[in-house]
């Protein structure tokens, strides 16, 4: 009696999971996920990650106003200039704040929508502002900014360093042109934002109404593909954009590091892989 419950708990343990894993595996449905080909701000990245690579090292869209740096206790504020075609210049607020576990959050924001200059489509009552409320929801309590830490700042060819923590072992170090931080602890290099230059953080911009194709080669950029600006479809269902494009692309890098872990946001390995 014995052996024959200890071979059933055997069969149980060995062939359970086979039983109700499979059937979920075989269940999904991937014409039901969009594909990057078929999403238009993943699409419109990758392409401007293609376009970067391709480039002259050191050419770049962003760059820091030095003119604009100030800081007080525990935070730095300074404007990131965006050069976009015709000469336009696209104003983006940045802020690093200092917290007392030694963590620095870097903001980056966009002038005209977060002040209100800025029309929406068919007078969309949709907020012109940014989102910027994933702390709200994401953090028990908001961190405490250190404001008894020591906050040396130095400009010197192009260059801003910022050293703070406990014995001055952090130091942050943001190259105005082409714009990237360096975040260092002890005098080793541990985070580089934008070190390959692919940020990209599209600008609001009024959607031109061409009457002609004539006004519209004249009018819109050929070299940008604008289907997916205003509005995109998939699986026989249409989204609107009033605000137009708004996606944000980044690149961080971690010097030194073979694996970094984390939580896809689809399913993969916890060692996280190069999304380009």
């Amino acid at each position: 009696m014995q052996s024959s419950k200890a071979s059933w708990l055997l069969w149980i343990v060995v062939f359970a999971p086979l039983i109700i894993f499979s059937p979920a595996a075989e269940a999904v449905k991937r014409e039901n996920f969009k594909t990057c080909e078929q999403s238009g701000f993943c699409k419109r990245n990758r392409a401007f990650a293609d376009a970067t690579s391709s480039n002259v090292p050191g050419v770049s869209a962003y760059r820091l106003d030095s003119s604009s740096i100030k800081h007080s206790t525990g935070q730095l504020r300074a404007t990131i200039l965006k050069i976009v075609a015709g000469s336009e210049i696209v104003r983006l607020p940045f802020n690093i704040t200092l917290y007392k576990s030694g963590v620095a959050r870097v903001t980056i924001d966009e002038e005209k929508r977060r002040n209100g200059e800025i029309e929406l489509r068919h007078g969309s009552k949709a907020r012109k502002e940014r989102y910027d409320e994933a702390d709200s929801w994401a953090l028990v309590d908001e961190p405490s900014i250190d404001e008894s830490t020591t906050f040396s700042e130095q400009t010197q060819d192009g260059i801003t360093t910022i050293t703070y923590g406990d014995s001055l072992r952090n130091a942050i170090k943001i190259r105005h042109h082409p714009f990237s931080i360096e975040f260092a602890r002890d005098g080793d290099e541990q985070v580089v934002f934008n070190r390959q230059g692919l940020l990209n953080i599209e600008q609001w911009r009024p959607k031109i109404e061409a009457e002609s194709s004539e006004e519209n080669s004249t009018d819109v950029d050929s070299n940008e593909d604008e289907s997916t600006w205003w509005e995109e479809s998939f699986g026989g269902n249409t989204d609107s954009k009033p605000k137009g494009p708004e996606s944000v692309a980044v690149d961080i890098s971690f010097p030194g590091y073979q694996h970094v872990f984390g939580i896809p946001e689809h399913t993969g390995p916890l060692s996280l892989r190069e999304t380009r």
